[in-house]
């Protein structure tokens, strides 16, 4: 196994006296512009929940490894990501983790005992939030073209589940839906700290309060492409409510 050269290894923060490195307790591992800002910030609001200074909210490790594997080092280089203090939990969000082939693996392979934490967001609307922002960050060699592609992509959510369930249990994904986080905002936050053995009456936090909202106009989708999106999403939607039929399809329907 090739070992990544020290200016590709991610840097770690260094720990405040008394906190201890360990595998992340949980990890939000997608999906890309359906709200995990927000749905972090709200886990962070609880009392038995740190974050390591200088530790972000997407680490984003495991791009380094994509052709290479993991160490030892490599792992316990993650763990100091998430050193604390006591029986306090921490983690991370990185939304790319579920898209990436190869993180799975090497996230069960780094931290086999975490939770796991997805929110799903309706493709289109989560099409058109990616592309809006991708049309506010182009850089050089990027094409419509090849943005829209991705962002497509990422609204296949089934597979991406499957390859995540190929390396974890189920048992260990809580899956949530944004359109239900945004109605019922308390419900869904208790359901996510039961999910991480936290007391959901502990935390005081602004519920209304969504970060990291799109500012700014929206990209409009012409009518031909939202009916296009509408349509080819339509049979990868049904392959995900086989997997997941707790989820609430009526929340992605389009008004006609």
């Amino acid at each position: 196994m090739q070992t990544p050269a020290p200016s590709q290894r991610p840097v770690t923060p260094d720990a405040p006296a008394g906190w201890q490195p360990a595998a992340p307790a949980y990890v939000g591992v997608g999906t890309a512009r359906s709200g995990t800002t927000w749905w972090d910030q709200l886990i962070n609001a609880h009392p038995d929940v740190v974050r390591l200074p200088g530790t972000p909210k997407e680490v984003h490790f495991f791009d380094a490894f994509w052709d290479r594997g993991l160490d030892e080092a490599d792992i316990a280089r993650y763990h100091a990501y998430f050193a604390r203090p006591g029986d306090k939990l921490s983690g991370e969000w990185t939304p790319g983790y579920m898209l990436d082939v190869w993180t799975p693996a090497l996230l069960r392979q780094a931290a086999p005992e975490a939770r796991l934490l997805v929110l799903l967001r309706d493709p289109v609307e989560r099409f058109r939030s990616g592309r809006t922002l991708a049309e506010n960050r182009f850089s050089v060699g990027s094409t419509a073209r090849a943005a829209a592609n991705a962002a497509f992509n990422r609204g296949v959510y089934a597979d991406q589940l499957l390859r995540l369930w190929s390396a974890f249990a189920r048992e260990q994904t809580l899956i949530l839906q944004y359109e239900r986080c945004v109605v019922d905002t308390a419900a869904q936050l208790a359901r996510t700290f039961e999910f991480l053995g936290l007391d959901a009456a502990a935390v005081d936090a602004d519920l209304d309060r969504r970060a990291n909202a799109s500012r700014g106009p929206k990209i409009t989708l012409s009518a031909w492409q939202e009916d296009v999106l509408v349509r080819r999403y339509a049979p990868e939607n049904e392959r995900l409510a086989a997997l997941v039929p707790e989820l609430d399809l009526l929340l992605w329907t389009r008004p006609t």
